[in-house]
């Protein structure tokens, strides 16, 4: 009990309030349970599924994830048949496809409106790209349908990470490569309770259960204003370690990976606060995150230095 209460106090310290949906349509896929999308008319709900769909485009055009990999992907990817795991409204597929010049990109998630969002959006601007619903653990693909294999912050959501790869390896054509960004569970800003506190790497000391347990009663009492960007309950899933996240981590990563058959071409040891259209232009930021670059090779402390644990995996030749 004083855990929890002192999770909560930690996190009213710094609280955080998402914008309204009428203010950032686009923001948080959290829309999608509010009024203003529930409740519309046909035609102003195709408007928001758009206007998500166009937020994540226009990210990924101002700032590609090659700053991850620390390389221009353009002459790897041109021209290849593309996964894109997690695709949300398929905003960033779509630039992919753009940027990339894909052949084809095919796109996955769990929800239908993502699905319909994602495939409106790709007729207006004529990419080769086509979303369906289909979990990681499941892909609905034969095998070695695919060149790549893209995700971006997803793998630390899916339910369970290693049937994820490996679903991912039967996809992937011999010499196909997964390319993976996603936060190790202990990464400072990202504990995914940021609709309610700013406090940062409050899940290194505090346990999942103990941060949802505060995480709900903070929205209860923020009362109906807040239904929308609810839990459905303050028990975690089975899956879950905290509030949507299965607490992947790098150490757990580098497990699951010596237990499969994949050559990895690239780990990335970008620190944490290297990466970022806010921080491209900030000079303090990125001389503070070259002194946290050593950090990023020592065990323990680099689940917490690293920006992204970002990889390139490769399926071998049989």
């Amino acid at each position: 009990m004083m855990a929890y209460r002192l999770a909560k106090a930690v996190m009213k310290a710094i609280p955080a309030t998402p914008a309204s949906p009428e203010q950032a349509i686009g923001d948080l896929q959290e829309v999608f349970r509010h009024d203003l999308f529930l409740k519309a008319e046909p035609r102003r709900r195709a408007v928001i599924m758009l206007e998500s769909s166009r937020n994540k485009y226009e990210s990924e055009i101002d700032y590609p994830w090659d700053h991850y990999f620390g390389f221009d992907l353009r002459p790897v990817l041109t021209g290849k048949e593309a996964l894109d795991l997690g695709c949300f409204t398929g905003g960033r597929a779509v630039a992919w496809c753009e940027r990339y010049g894909l052949a084809r990109l095919t796109g996955v998630d769990i929800d239908e409106v993502f699905i319909e969002a994602g495939n409106r959006f790709a007729k207006t601007r004529a990419a080769p790209a086509h979303f369906q619903l289909a979990c990681g653990e499941r892909l609905p693909f034969e095998d070695c349908s695919f060149d790549a294999v893209l995700s971006y912050d997803v793998l630390e959501h899916v339910r369970n990470v290693a049937e994820t790869l490996k679903e991912c390896y039967r996809v992937l054509k011999p010499k196909g490569r997964c390319y993976l960004v996603f936060p190790s569970y202990f990464q400072p800003v990202e504990h995914h309770l940021s609709l309610v506190t700013r406090v940062p790497a409050i899940q290194c000391f505090f346990s999942g259960t103990t941060l949802v347990k505060a995480y709900c009663e903070i929205l209860n009492e923020r009362g109906e204003a807040a239904q929308w960007y609810q839990r459905k309950s303050a028990a975690l899933e089975p899956w879950e370690q905290s509030n949507t996240l299965n607490g992947i981590t790098l150490r757990k990563f580098r497990s699951i990976l010596s237990d499969a058959n994949w050559r990895v071409v690239l780990h990335s040891h970008k620190p944490i606060g290297s990466i970022g259209r806010s921080i491209a232009n900030n000079k303090l930021v990125r001389l503070m995150s070259n002194a946290f670059k050593p950090l990023t090779y020592i065990p323990g402390l680099q689940e917490v230095f690293l920006h992204r644990l970002t990889f390139i995996l490769e399926k071998p030749e049989a």
